[in-house]
């Protein structure tokens, strides 16, 4: 099965409340979102944003926000709720490359999906080369230790230190945290947040 294929039939046939990211309490991604500094006048890029909550919030705001996926069912789920002019729907994948130029870059869930190294160095030459100068980038993935399959997939773990590997030297760290997330089916999941500022 391709990839757009297995993700349109996850959208199209399962509730969004039983996906295994699925936040009921959004109070850990909205933490740090509030920790970016004028957020409100930002351009946003919010990869593979499937059918989060994250889009209403982001939306709702003056800068420009595109929000992507690789899941045309995602995105059409997305517009049905959605009505604002700053608003893009992006369908692409984020494996491959794309230029979306942007002030901030928020990946909850996302990149660890991606397991081919090609993959992962596609994914952040992109970011690299959408990222404005003093641009914020908020990550929040599976971190060493936890869960190795969602949504019957493998997944890739990560830690600062592979965070700033892919980054390079260009990327401050800000701030991070683990942080014990609980499934739709009550299993704990441990993320790594992290907020890093692009300094040049």
């Amino acid at each position: 099965m391709e990839k757009q294929e297995h993700w349109d039939n996850i959208f199209n046939t399962q509730c969004e409340e039983v996906l295994g990211w699925f936040e009921k309490d959004f109070s850990q991604t909205q933490k740090y979102l509030e920790k970016i500094e004028n957020l409100s006048d930002k351009d946003i890029f919010v990869s593979g944003v499937g059918t989060s909550k994250i889009a209403d919030i982001l939306s709702s705001r003056k800068g420009k926000t595109v929000l992507n996926d690789i899941s045309q069912e995602a995105l059409d789920i997305l517009k049905q709720r959605i009505e604002n002019k700053n608003v893009e729907f992006f369908h692409h994948d984020i494996s491959k490359h794309f230029k979306k130029e942007c002030d901030v870059w928020i990946d909850r869930a996302v990149l660890h999906f991606l397991i081919d190294e090609e993959d992962i160095k596609n994914y952040f030459e992109s970011l690299k080369q959408s990222l404005r100068k003093d641009g914020i980038i908020l990550f929040a993935q599976y971190t060493k230790g936890s869960a190795k399959k969602c949504a019957n997939l493998p997944l890739k773990q990560y830690d600062l230190e592979e965070f700033q590997f892919y980054l390079g030297k260009s990327f401050k760290l800000l701030e991070s945290e683990t942080f014990e997330f609980t499934t739709p089916s009550l299993n704990t999941r441990n993320f790594i947040y992290a907020l890093y500022k692009k300094e040049d």
